[in-house]
């Protein structure tokens, strides 16, 4: 996927699909563009490196493994009890805040010589970059991963040695969610979030490099992504953005956060992630999930190892079990997530797929990843004045 997202033009990955609810996808289209960012760039960790790590053997040992909040890390932490029973590696479920929020936890730890909050973490593709640049990550060779061929091509992230620091798991849209209950018919515009009809009533991701609001205004407001490739041109945006301000209720740090305001209906509208609201809804929650008219934006989660584990085989061993077709096939059923294996490998029908995709990734907006690499203190600050403050 790296290569082809070479090969895609801003403008073709800008364009818009007028659908607000989900149609028919096939995953070879999704695969084709859901590269993760600046991807193949040179990684952390200095071990372990290319030699063979011992991973039969791990009767007794135990890995603590950290997901987003919610009903995310349920449901993956319902899984681990299986990966257990064969490998006999326990797992500690841990519950993380967004990723750029727990790189820095997972640096402090590394850097102080402490025990880090967790041996595997998922990674968004902002987070697992920050994470490479702080040389916080283990890197290991892809042949320890046997089941590596199942996954499409793009999804495992490697240094220029080749050696891999993230693999990727599942693939997520932000989507347009609102409380059914508070909102009969929702809107199918980012553009919504401007309407005084929602003062004081939207949930938004508290951060710049998550949110993805930036590249939302830019489509919206200024024809795409290319003011935001200067310092000035991402004030002028989020001064755009600033107009959005008093419609905000809860600028909300992490998952689990903004399910239970969205759940109660103590926010009407915002956004939030496709698949956990569609898991949510299917358990009678009154939520609801629409693609907007512009594009729902496209994210995927890495796992990655911290370079201190002293589980180094445990955390390949689990990676290398959520590579299989048939587990990944139970997360996209179980939590609506799009699977990072290569269809053929896997059971899934066109109608299950078509429920975690939506109109498809040629609708989706990609993020800018490059841009919170590039200006990240100067996002970070600007962000803070202008938006939290």
């Amino acid at each position: 996927m790296v290569d082809r997202e070479r090969r895609i033009t801003r403008r073709d990955l800008l364009r818009r699909a007028p659908a607000a609810g989900a149609v028919g996808l096939s995953l070879p289209a999704l695969l084709a563009a859901c590269g993760r960012g600046p991807e193949q760039q040179a990684g952390g960790g200095a071990s372990p490196s290319a030699t063979a790590i011992p991973t039969g053997d791990l009767e007794g040992t135990s890995i603590k493994v950290s997901t987003y909040g919610g009903f995310f890390e349920e449901n993956f932490a319902a899984m681990y009890p299986a990966f257990t029973k064969e490998t006999g590696v326990e797992v500690e479920s841990v519950e993380q805040p967004t990723s750029e929020v727990w790189v820095v936890q997972l640096k402090q730890a590394v850097d102080s010589g402490t025990p880090p909050p967790a041996d595997i973490s998922m990674l968004s593709g902002v987070g697992i970059q920050r994470a490479i640049n702080g040389d916080i990550l283990a890197t290991y060779d892809v042949s320890n991963l046997t089941n590596a061929d199942n996954i499409a091509e793009g999804y495992i992230r490697t240094t220029d040695d080749g050696l891999v620091t993230g693999v990727g798991n599942v693939s997520w849209y932000i989507t347009i969610v609102s409380n059914t209950e508070r909102v009969p018919e929702s809107p199918t515009s980012w553009s919504a979030f401007w309407d005084s009809e929602w003062e004081n009533e939207l949930a938004l991701l508290r951060n710049a490099a998550n949110s993805y609001l930036l590249e939302i205004t830019a489509t919206l407001y200024f024809d795409g992504y290319d003011i935001l490739d200067t310092e000035d041109g991402i004030v002028e945006v989020m001064t755009k953005l600033q107009e959005v301000k008093p419609n905000v209720k809860l600028f909300y740090r992490d998952e689990a956060q903004a399910q239970q305001a969205f759940n109660t209906g103590e926010v009407s509208l915002g956004q939030f992630y496709h698949d956990i609201t569609t898991f949510a809804a299917s358990q009678g929650e009154p939520l609801r999930s629409v693609f907007p008219d512009e594009g729902a934006v496209l994210d995927s989660g890495f796992w990655a190892v911290t370079r201190t584990t002293e589980n180094v085989g445990g955390c390949v061993a689990f990676i290398d079990y959520f590579c299989r077709p048939e587990v990944q096939a139970e997360l996209a059923r179980t939590l609506g997530t799009t699977p990072t294996a290569r269809k053929e490998t896997m059971d899934l029908t066109e109608k299950e797929y078509e429920a975690v995709g939506g109109p498809g990734p040629d609708a989706a907006l990609r993020p800018k990843y490059e841009i919170y690499d590039q200006f990240e203190d100067f996002i970070d600050q600007q962000w803070t004045e202008m938006m939290l403050s």
